[in-house]
């Protein structure tokens, strides 16, 4: 009988633990009350329970407190959609990156966020000594009626193999983060559309003390460029692209003082070999300072130094010198109203004087914001505006810029059933020359976890491409199912 007795002492707690979790509702943002709130016995108790579990449905758990800074998104890429074909982000990425969106401050995302995914298949990972090893993949299948996404665009099948791997730390203080993800699009009788895309990173924070971090962060993102796009045309297919920073954050009364130094190269590749006059590195040197005082609004300012040079002094056919000297300022906000809203807004002003006078200045307005709203423990928002400054080799043109957003719903029916839509727009404008491109992206989307391991997956996809180039648009539809595998 006492080889039973802990199994039944542990049946019991889960059994309390569940009772208490339906009818704890003092705090469900925007939730209705399904049968009337009771109060827990121990206050104590009560509250570390809804740090752990959703409490408006049985085995909904609450957001991850640690969240992979490696794959942190800050601004937005307009769903996939800035003249590259690369993949949705998965819907952490932003929260991973709002979650510090005040230097040196406490997580700022609650731990009752929902974080957009299926708990009842929540990946419990490998232990690997002081880490955590956590694999996926996820194979689908699907059909679209554009599948080289071009103007004379086919229908046909597509398949898509996308694994996903991750390794996390588990110490008391600093942090190292690492992902490598990948995804392969293959179309069966037309390999030519096949596409590829990678993303690696690390990411290391060391806690010198309570008012000192440093951080160090590399990565590489391997992407294919849209075939609609003006930069198609020059044949390089493939932007390889490695980035690396190092950034010091030191608090020094009510004011937070972050300077960094960062390097961005950029080099294309494509099928035939040919070598592209893009390839380019762009160096950074930058200052922020941010309000440290813990109210709910504090402000922050940034500025920049830029410095872009050009693997080839001639780097079109009309011989532009394209290398650049420029500057960035940035002002703004960032917003810490607890499990509500949380983010950070800002906008400025960016500059690069191109060496050669034949060509114009690259510059132009930049905004920046990436946020979560929380409106109950089962539904999740997150919005984002991003600027990219992009290099070019046409002829007359200085670059591009890029401005992107989107906004995301997450919802979770059940532990096992979750749905999410979303709505993404980028607009690139080159300096120069009358080139124009628009891209509207439209989804939505269900997982359902079969078992602790296995979920199914079915995503529909809109895709709307318009360029100022005549025969470059197009549209595209795409529906897609299969399952995913993780520990």
């Amino acid at each position: 009988m006492r080889s039973f007795l802990p199994l039944i002492t542990f049946l019991a707690v889960l059994q309390a633990v569940s009772a208490v979790a339906q009818t704890t509702l003092d705090d469900l943002r925007g939730s209705d009350d399904p049968g009337g709130a009771q109060e827990s016995a121990d206050p104590s108790d009560q509250a570390a329970q809804a740090a752990d579990r959703n409490p408006t449905q049985a085995n909904v758990f609450s957001l991850r407190s640690t969240l992979n800074s490696a794959t942190a998104e800050t601004g937005s890429s307009g769903l996939g959609t800035n003249g590259r074909a690369t993949p949705v982000r998965p819907f952490a990425d932003r929260i991973a990156a709002v979650d510090r969106a005040v230097p040196l401050s406490d997580s700022g995302i609650d731990d009752s966020v929902f974080g957009g995914d299926t708990t009842f298949d929540a990946a419990q990972g490998i232990r690997l000594g002081s880490f955590t090893l956590t694999p996926q993949l996820t194979v689908s299948t699907g059909w679209t009626d554009n599948r080289s996404q071009a103007a004379d665009g086919s229908s046909g099948k597509f398949y898509r193999i996308s694994p996903d791997v991750s390794l996390t730390s588990n110490w008391s203080r600093h942090q190292l983060d690492t992902s490598l993800r990948g995804s392969f699009t293959g179309y069966p009788g037309d390999t030519d559309d096949n596409e590829a895309n990678v993303f690696a990173a690390a990411n290391l924070r060391l806690d010198i003390s309570e008012a000192t971090q440093v951080t160090t962060s590399i990565s590489y993102t391997l992407s294919q460029e849209d075939d609609g796009s003006a930069e198609s045309a020059s044949g390089t297919d493939y932007d390889h692209e490695l980035s690396g920073s190092l950034s010091g954050t030191r608090a020094i009364g009510i004011v937070a003082a972050t300077a960094s130094l960062g390097v961005d190269r950029n080099f294309y590749t494509s099928e035939s070999g040919s070598e592209s006059g893009r390839n380019n590195t762009l160096y950074s040197a930058s200052l922020r300072l941010d309000g440290n005082t813990g109210s709910v609004f504090s402000p922050f300012v940034e500025g920049a130094l830029l410095l872009r040079r050009y693997d080839d002094t001639c780097s079109d056919a009309l011989c532009e010198k394209r290398n650049a000297n420029g500057y960035q300022v940035m002002g703004g906000v960032t917003i810490a109203s607890g499990p509500k809203l949380t983010g950070e807004l800002g906008a400025g002003w960016r500059i690069e004087d191109i060496e050669d006078d034949r060509l114009e200045n690259l510059s132009g307005l930049i905004a920046d914001a990436s946020l979560v709203w929380s409106p109950s423990r089962l539904t999740t928002v997150t919005a984002g505006l991003g600027t990219s400054f992009e290099a070019t080799d046409i002829d007359g043109a200085s670059g591009s810029i890029i401005y992107s957003g989107d906004l995301r719903l997450a919802h979770a029916f059940s532990d096992r059933l979750v749905g999410e839509t979303g709505v993404g727009y980028s607009y690139r404008t080159y300096e120069g020359v009358s080139i124009e491109e628009r891209t509207l992206t439209g989804f939505g989307g269900l997982t359902f976890a079969v078992t602790k391991n296995i979920a199914v997956t079915a995503d529909y996809t809109h895709r709307r491409f318009d360029s100022s180039q005549q025969g470059n648009d197009y549209s595209e539809n795409a529906v897609e199912a299969g399952f995913r595998l993780r520990h």
